[in-house]
């Protein structure tokens, strides 16, 4: 059979096998790394919360906890309680339900207000940047959970204000920004008071901010938040959590950080939204094509998402405490301006020249698994997918994105292979969880806790907790015959040192404290 007379699959045939990779891609290896970063204590305080029953006070290891409200701790309860406890996989999976939960979302509005092809492009545009797919969507951490909710808010916003539905709209945008307060704090409140009037302004309808309908959306946001303040009064003064919060928000201002780090943030925070947003944000070029500038702004799906990017983004960027994860709620309305920008310019050439330029390194180095560990017949698959998706490119020149979307769903796949579970057996957070083994091994379930105020890794901590069917925590006041875990510098006097072991490259022991 001649190359010319092969049957192409057709784009949406690819979109579909993309989508289907990725979501092989998202789960496959998911719970076997260990915990690390923020992950173990995510999962600690939700260990704490569970041990005493009580759902409004987050503490961590033993001492009030202030700097994240507990709604997160909450979803991961509730997975937990359907998986079985408090696993890797438990923790890790809210965050790829977000991800797909977000690409559902901006489906249907995108097929609504723009498109088939838009409603396909966009979605897979946010799952396959760098940063999402390499490196967040398999950590179970609050960030990609948080850019649910509020994304969802924006989509609330902007879908029922469509409608003419204003009671729907004010109660949906207050209740998940409601959400997102007892997620992550204040972020969500600057969300309120920069997106909404912003859409209102454009739409030429101020005059809803003083309906009826609105009192409606900040009464429910009211009762939500000030119904978990009050039940946290219960139990803690709430006048001790409400300056954290602030008092953390303000971190990462000028105020705090001062005008050296303005002045570089200002510069560099941008050019790390491109490198994370890669390779999407190789599209921005697109952006000088006058006929797509035209067109953009006869869409209001694509207005709303610039306008809401405009009004947002600068509040990180002159913040120079901020990172990039505490924009992915804005990712995907960068997804929805870049897939706009490809399906309406018509200079994408250079693109697939970049492409056609990528794939037969990648491919290549596929080759090179087997000294990974991978084995040579998976090895030789992935470079025959690549080069495959090569020769697609070569036959269909007008569908170097679809490739680009396909080729870093395959990648994710070889991320998984290869890097998982290398991390798996040959990581800081692997000794960590082995350090755990070592300390149960010696202790048991007798009395175990930190010393004084001495802090080990929370992946220790967090496999001690399952481990031991017990909640590790400080004891201020060292009983005899208890076992503990202390800085060597911060015991007061020789005690039966059971284990020397370091955290964060100082000597630490496990002892037993003398009678």
């Amino acid at each position: 059979m001649r190359a010319q007379d092969l049957v192409m699959p057709s784009e949406k045939q690819l979109w579909y096998l993309t989508l289907v990779m990725l979501l092989i891609g998202f789960l496959l290896h998911l719970g076997m790394q260990p915990l690390y970063l923020e992950e173990p204590r995510r999962a600690m305080i939700t260990m704490e919360m569970l041990d005493r029953g009580n759902w409004f006070l987050p503490t961590e290891l033993g001492d009030f906890y202030y700097n994240k409200p507990p709604f997160f701790n909450w979803v991961l309860m509730l997975s937990a309680s359907l998986f079985g406890g408090l696993t890797e996989w438990a923790v890790r999976l809210p965050t790829v339900l977000s991800v797909l939960l977000t690409m559902w979302m901006m489906f249907r509005l995108g097929k609504r207000y723009v498109g088939h092809d838009f409603a396909w492009i966009s979605p897979l545009l946010l799952a396959t940047n760098g940063s999402v797919l390499l490196f967040f969507s398999y950590l179970g951490e609050i960030d990609l959970f948080y850019a649910m909710v509020s994304f969802s808010a924006f989509a609330a916003l902007f879908h029922f204000r469509d409608s003419g539905r204003y009671l729907l709209m004010f109660v949906l945008f207050y209740g998940f920004h409601a959400m997102g307060m007892l997620t992550k704090g204040l972020p969500s409140i600057v969300f309120i008071l920069l997106s909404l009037p912003a859409w209102l302004w454009y739409k030429k309808e101020l005059k809803a901010l003083f309906s009826w309908a609105h009192l409606a959306g900040i009464g429910l946001f009211s009762a939500i938040v000030g119904g978990y303040l009050l039940m946290y009064h219960q139990f803690n003064n709430v006048w001790l959590l409400l300056p954290a919060w602030f008092g953390q928000a303000g971190e990462r201002t000028i105020a705090e950080q001062g005008w050296t780090s303005l002045l570089a943030h200002l510069l560099i925070f941008p050019l790390d939204t491109l490198k994370d947003l890669l390779p999407i944000s190789l599209l921005l070029p697109l952006a000088w094509s006058r006929n797509v500038r035209q067109r953009l702004q006869k869409n209001d799906w694509l207005m709303f998402s610039l306008i809401m990017i405009a009004v947002n983004y600068p509040v990180y960027w002159i913040s120079p405490g901020a990172r990039q994860r505490y924009l992915y709620m804005l990712y995907p309305l960068f997804a929805n301006i870049f897939a706009f920008l490809w399906l309406y310019s018509d200079k994408r050439t250079y693109f697939r020249w970049i492409m056609l330029a990528v794939l037969p390194i990648l491919a290549l180095g596929s080759l090179l698994l087997p000294f990974f560990g991978i084995g040579l017949p998976v090895a030789l698959l992935m470079a025959l997918c690549l080069g495959l998706t090569a020769f697609y490119l070569i036959k269909q020149a007008g569908s170097a994105l679809t490739v680009m979307v396909l080729t870093m769903a395959l990648l994710r796949i070889a991320f998984d292979w290869v890097v998982i579970p290398e991390r798996a057996t040959n990581s800081q957070a692997q000794e960590d969880r082995e350090l755990a083994g070592r300390i149960h091994d010696i202790t048991g379930t007798a009395p175990l806790a930190i010393y004084r105020y001495d802090r080990i890794s929370f992946t220790t901590v967090y496999y001690l907790n399952r481990l031991r069917g017990q909640i590790l925590k400080r004891d201020y006041s060292p009983s005899s015959g208890h076992y503990y875990l202390a800085e060597a510098d911060c015991v007061e006097r020789p005690h039966e040192i059971l284990l020397r072991f370091e955290y964060q490259q100082k000597p630490y022991l496990l002892f037993r404290l003398s009678e």
